[in-house]
């Protein structure tokens, strides 16, 4: 006999353990987070171990759990091209969305959670990558890009301007310092993202600081990793300030020093389309929600603009 547990569960755990999020795993199902946590529940009660810390704030992943995420989503990805691989589609269409993972997670999620997209035809299926996927070769409909272009062979609007900050745990400096400084870069440690096209080295470039080959440093894939980093209090992160507007404002990470960069072009997310995609209302009813989401920030931008 099987040893299966409800697929049910296993779709939600996945779901909250790749989010680390019951609330944007909810989002992302159109479910109530306490639908969430009641098949996590049953899923833990089935498989007789924790899956979950569950803290005020967020829930991790125990030890049991990863391992488990670990073989469930790959199992549940076999399954999805299983049946693609069959021809069956969907009985309700979904919108496809390529956003970068840190942007996915800190910013349009929970934009998603507190003002959901009403009156739409079609589920939302996000694929969080940074790579610039070609429209026609992977069935995409949106994509929110980061960069310097524009974009303009394709339906495409600016969103915003990256505006990165140095951040760290309030605890983590015992100097205060008014600019990055020589001897800052000396005795601290400094978090690196290497998917960012503005990092400590240009920054240091830009204001002829110099970093010794002995100087510390933490390096991470994306801002994701970099975050918690510095929420751990391990050094100072260079963060886009969008990303981290909830531990800013709660005071679990802090700003402690300015850097102005000479001369300097910042990188820029854009919304990105195609004619032919746009002529479909669910997809259109997105793009203009997501639009929405960015007029508070374009306004504190002309705000500054017009100060100055």
């Amino acid at each position: 006999m099987r040893i299966i547990p409800p697929i049910k569960s296993i779709i939600y755990f996945e779901a909250a353990a790749r989010l680390q999020s019951f609330k944007l795993a909810a989002v992302e199902l159109n479910v109530t987070p306490g639908a969430i946590s009641h098949q996590i529940n049953a899923l833990e009660q089935f498989v007789a171990q924790k899956l979950f810390v569950r803290g005020s704030r967020q829930v991790k992943l125990t030890n049991c759990g990863i391992r488990y995420y670990s073989r469930v989503s790959v199992i549940l990805q076999e399954m999805e091209e299983a049946t693609t691989d069959l021809g069956v589609a969907s009985k309700r269409p979904s919108i496809k969305i390529a956003v970068p993972p840190s942007l996915l997670k800190n910013w349009l999620l929970p934009h998603l959670l507190t003002s959901p997209i009403d009156n739409i035809e079609s589920n939302i299926e996000f694929i969080d990558t940074l790579d610039y996927l070609d429209f026609g070769k992977c069935d995409l409909d949106l994509a929110i890009r980061y960069g310097y272009e524009t974009w303009d062979s394709l339906y495409s609007v600016y969103l915003f301007n990256e505006q990165m900050i140095p951040v760290c745990h309030p605890d983590y400096l015992e100097t205060n310092y008014i600019n990055l400084e020589q001897e800052f870069i000396d005795n601290h440690t400094l978090i690196y993202t290497n998917n960012r096209l503005v990092q400590w080295d240009v920054v240091m470039q830009n204001l002829g600081l110099i970093r010794k080959s002995c100087q510390r440093k933490l390096i991470f894939q994306n801002s994701i990793q970099a975050i918690e980093a510095a929420l751990q209090g391990a050094g100072v992160a260079y963060i886009n300030r969008t990303l981290i507007q909830k531990e800013l404002a709660t005071g679990r990470l802090i700003q402690p020093f300015n850097i102005e960069m000479p001369e300097h072009k910042s990188p820029a997310y854009h919304l990105v389309s195609t004619y032919e995609h746009m002529q479909d209302s669910s997809t259109a009813a997105v793009y203009q929600a997501i639009l929405s989401f960015c007029k508070p920030m374009r306004l504190v931008t002309s705000s500054a603009v017009a100060t100055a």
